[in-house]
């Protein structure tokens, strides 16, 4: 979901080729090292992130003062949901309005309108926040994840098969030479800090890390599973599903003059415009939009099940009961981002209104904070023989590289980038 509705725009709001090879490396050397180091964390203990740390306090391994780890790992995962779900929300409204034909024959002004009348209708906007938010609280309450996971493991191949499709039929009707050129040619001068930084914050995003997720994934993992082949499919798929994203809308944006800085509007604009001129596009459409609410609820319930897990284990409470607290406090404060399009549609701090202001303190701020502090933890204070007896990887050197790696490279970089892109360097 984050790669198919935020790398589009991101990329196009950072000028394209620079960006997309900063973001590659941002994966291999800030991703993948801290997404392992999270996942390992997660299953030392097999247990909810916050007592994982508390239990490795106790053991006198690291200092109770790291339980603020994921404490903010929750608190950031839980802020991003609150936007997250009113997207997700946006793909349940495109899905009825795929299956009720809507996008047929569709223009590239219908398309804007159709888009702009979703906005500026916060009662349907609330409607489909409000659906995704109980299937997310269903979902996590019931503990219904191995159920999910089997439906996942069809599903999601199927999503990027699709992607596939589209782009090829993408190729057809846009202008795919100009998208080429700006998504794979850059230059020097167009790597700022500025540029650096959106990458680094939307490379942890896309992965999840930071956010306490991807704790959850690595309590419930198999010790069986060498957690370097997992997170680097992981990867893998992450900057595919990226790329292929980008080649569906740009080439529709060149062709149709859709403006690549429009932000959030991009992909919901661009794909209306691709299923209308389809044969079999309402069928199609119907797929791809279900299909993305299914990614959309897999990064969700991972997000929720962090203080799920919590309430569940430290006072018994029911796990429905937990996630329908936390799903709750979700959905209220999803209704302000949800207002943020419409209404309360003003720039009420640094320019920016409430859902800006949350996308870009939780991508810049708490993201790359939450990773540099979860890395020095694992880097610096958990013990080597502990984190070699996780099955990081089967072989010896390739654990070395991702320890070497985290510790002398994944972190210096996030520090420096992060806090020469606060100060406008």
């Amino acid at each position: 979901m984050g790669n198919i509705w935020k790398f589009p725009y991101v990329l196009g709001e950072n000028g394209g080729g620079a960006f997309l090879l900063v973001y590659c490396l941002c994966l291999l050397l800030v991703g993948l090292p801290v997404l392992m180091a999270e996942v390992a964390l997660g299953r030392t203990v097999r247990s909810n992130p916050v007592d994982t740390v508390n239990d490795l306090s106790e053991r006198r391994i690291v200092h109770p003062a790291w339980v603020f780890v994921p404490w903010l790992a929750g608190f950031t995962g839980f802020l991003i949901l609150t936007f997250y779900s009113v997207i997700a929300g946006w793909s349940l409204a495109y899905l009825n309005r795929a299956v009720t034909g809507d996008f047929t024959a569709i223009t590239h002004d219908g398309a804007l309108g159709m888009f702009d009348t979703l906005l500026s209708t916060p009662a349907e906007m609330l409607l489909w926040h409000t659906v995704f938010m109980a299937l997310v609280v269903l979902t996590v309450g019931q503990a219904v994840t191995r159920g999910l996971s089997a439906v996942v493991r069809i599903l999601l191949p199927i999503l990027v098969v699709t992607l596939l499709l589209l782009t090829a039929y993408s190729m057809m009707i846009g202008n795919m030479s100009e998208a080429l050129s700006f998504m794979f040619r850059w230059s020097w001068e167009d790597i700022t800090f500025d540029v650096v930084l959106s990458a680094v914050g939307l490379a942890l995003f896309s992965l999840s890390v930071g956010m306490g997720a991807m704790f959850a994934y690595g309590a419930y993992m198999s010790k069986r599973m060498s957690i370097a082949r997992a997170c680097s499919i992981v990867v893998g798929v992450d900057l595919l599903v990226a790329i292929l994203a980008g080649l569906v809308i740009f080439p529709l944006a060149f062709a149709f003059q859709i403006d690549v800085e429009a932000g959030p509007s991009l992909t919901f604009v661009s794909l209306p415009i691709i299923f209308g001129g389809l044969p079999g596009g309402q069928f199609f459409a119907g797929v791809f939009f279900l299909l993305l609410v299914v990614a959309a609820l897999t990064s969700a319930i991972s997000m929720l099940e962090l203080f799920v897990a919590w309430l569940h284990e430290k006072f018994y409470m029911a796990r429905l009961k937990a996630a329908f607290l936390m799903g709750l406090a979700v959905w209220f404060v999803g209704i302000a981002v949800l207002l943020s399009f419409n209404h309360w549609d003003s720039k009420f701090l640094f320019g920016l209104n409430f859902f800006e202001l949350l996308d870009k303190f939780t991508s810049l701020i708490l993201l790359p904070i939450g990773a540099i502090a979860l890395s020095i933890l694992v880097a610096w204070f958990i013990p080597h023989s502990m984190l070699q007896n996780e099955m990081i990887t089967n072989k010896v050197s390739h654990f070395q590289w991702w320890y070497k790696t985290l510790k002398y490279i994944s972190i210096p970089a996030m520090i420096v980038i992060t806090f020469a892109g606060w100060i406008g360097v």
